[in-house]
């Protein structure tokens, strides 16, 4: 069983049920798998082959759930990116993947053509809302037209088949593609959705960008897996439309990283608007202040669960089970036919209450980081994926993060490796070296901070620096704070002291 064929199924158990909302659009089971069949008729037609992939640059929206789908069921490698993204960003992920097509919003056509002007992409590129003729640019509804309503793939796919190349930054801060098979996204998303018991009668409410492997996981697959109804947002418009939604379309399951949750409990009228179809409240993809999982429930008279995974584990491992012992705080149990340990530096494993890695083992893992055999090597050791996280067990079996190996910063569910913008900081012609760490704040989780020593002479302000990297780095990357110092704590050799550094904060 994949996830293409679990939705063919879902199209004839379900054909009349709605799939889809968004916006005034309600898509039926029936009519989304017409349309996805549609779809991989059509990029069949343009020349895609199985084995291809198709970038995939787009928000929340129908367009993006067909498109994915599509991709699968053709046997494509699907590559989703953050459409928010510069064409430097945009640039490093294509030159890793190359990509046979690009599909994406009209809007960005201009960005992809300069991109595709220095990297081949064969197939060109597919843009929604799109009615200009330029060459290379094909209009999605015109792909999707050439297409019929029923689609039967060459060859049946394998369960170890390479379907989602979804990029991560390393230790180094350039990304790098964690290779998701058929295998890992069905069983993650099903085991997710047993353990939410997550059923066709749910309505789940999908803000969290689909670009991501959260959303993509424990919202939209989970989802449409089991026959629920997908209410989707194109993107965070503040909690009134969140509240909004659960009210007119009877929401029952939400999920969204700590940052919603923290606007969410400081909404002032709450009281206004009947929630009583909300049941299932559930938060990833970065720590939770304690002070959230308390004021929410007292708000809102839900308990906010939370589970742990990475991009590489496609991406859930753990989860706070909703029967059992609740430990806010706690990352939970790991998910059926997954393994969680806590391993020290010489991989054995440690005693219950002593910190180690977090490695974990099972259906979840990824095949490895495209063309990056050592890596894939060294973080697959010995069996088990190493996640760069510090934790530990209680005697109940429960999980908890202590800290990061990685130097990794996480503001509001989206990563940031601290190299990737020092190295935009070190190209400007005023800076001599630029260090950048991760700082608490009580909504986003952290934000950036950047020490900056100018050269000897020079002068610029910290809105001209955050002007320089508006140029390079998505918004969500860009330093929010900026501090001048005179030196950087570092070794004999040279090496960035980080740990030196957050005592300077």
């Amino acid at each position: 069983m994949n996830l293409a064929l679990m939705l063919a199924d879902q199209s004839q158990l379900n054909p009349l049920k709605e799939a889809l909302v968004y916006r005034d659009q309600r898509i039926s089971y029936r009519q989304l798998n017409a349309l996805i069949d549609r779809l991989a008729g059509g990029l069949k037609n343009t020349g895609i082959l199985p084995g291809d992939r198709v970038l995939l640059a787009m928000e929340n929206c129908p367009e993006f759930i067909i498109s994915y789908y599509a991709i699968i069921k053709l046997r494509g490698i699907v590559v989703p990116v953050n459409p928010h993204y510069t064409i430097n960003e945009h640039s490093i992920i294509m030159l890793d993947s190359l990509p046979s097509v690009v599909i994406t919003r009209h809007d960005l056509v201009p960005t992809f053509k300069k991109i595709t002007s220095e990297i081949q992409v064969p197939r060109g590129i597919i843009a929604t809302g799109y009615n200009g003729g330029e060459a290379g640019v094909s209009s999605f509804d015109q792909v999707l037209n050439s297409g019929r309503d029923t689609f039967t793939p060459d060859k049946a796919a394998s369960r170890h088949d390479v379907i989602e190349l979804l990029y991560t930054s390393g230790n180094s801060g350039t990304p790098k593609g964690a290779m998701l098979t058929h295998h890992n996204l069905y069983r993650n998303a099903l085991a997710f959705a047993q353990c939410c018991n997550i059923t066709g009668a749910d309505r789940s409410l999908m803000i969290a960008p689909a670009h991501q492997a959260a959303a993509q996981t424990c919202v939209m697959n989970a989802s449409l897996l089991v026959g629920a109804t997908l209410v989707v947002h194109d993107g965070w418009k503040g909690p009134q439309a969140v509240l909004e939604a659960i009210q007119n379309e009877k929401v029952t399951y939400y999920f969204g990283p700590p940052t919603m949750y923290a606007l969410l409990v400081k909404y002032p009228e709450i009281e206004k608007y009947d929630l009583g179809s909300w049941r299932l409240a559930f938060t990833g993809a970065a720590p939770t202040p304690p002070d959230v999982f308390k004021s929410f429930e007292e708000k809102f008279g839900l308990r906010l669960f939370e589970g742990y995974g990475l991009t590489e584990t496609s991406p859930t491992a753990t989860t706070m089970p909703l029967d059992g012992i609740y430990k806010p705080g706690s990352i939970g149990l790991p998910i059926p036919g997954v393994e969680v340990k806590i391993f020290d530096y010489e991989d054995r494993e440690v005693p219950l209450g002593q910190i180690g890695e977090i490695v974990v083992r099972g259906h979840n893992v990824m095949k490895g980081y495209y063309n990056r055999p050592e890596e894939t090597e060294w973080t697959l050791r010995n069996g088990w994926f190493h996640t760069g996280d510090l934790g530990y067990q209680d005697a109940d079996g429960y999980f908890y993060i202590v800290d990061r190996k990685k130097d990794l910063i996480i503001r509001g569910g989206f990563n940031i490796h601290p190299r990737e913008i020092e190295e935009v900081l070190y190209s400007h012609p005023f800076i001599f070296d630029a260090a950048v760490v991760g700082v608490p704040d009580p909504i986003m989780g952290e934000e950036v901070l950047a020490f900056v020593l100018l050269r000897e002479g020079s002068q610029i302000s910290p809105e001209e620096i955050r002007t320089f990297c508006a140029n390079k780095l998505a918004r969500y990357k860009i330093p929010k704070l900026i501090r001048f110092v005179e030196n950087l704590p570092k070794t004999t050799s040279g090496k960035l002291l980080r740990g030196e550094l957050r005592k300077m904060i």
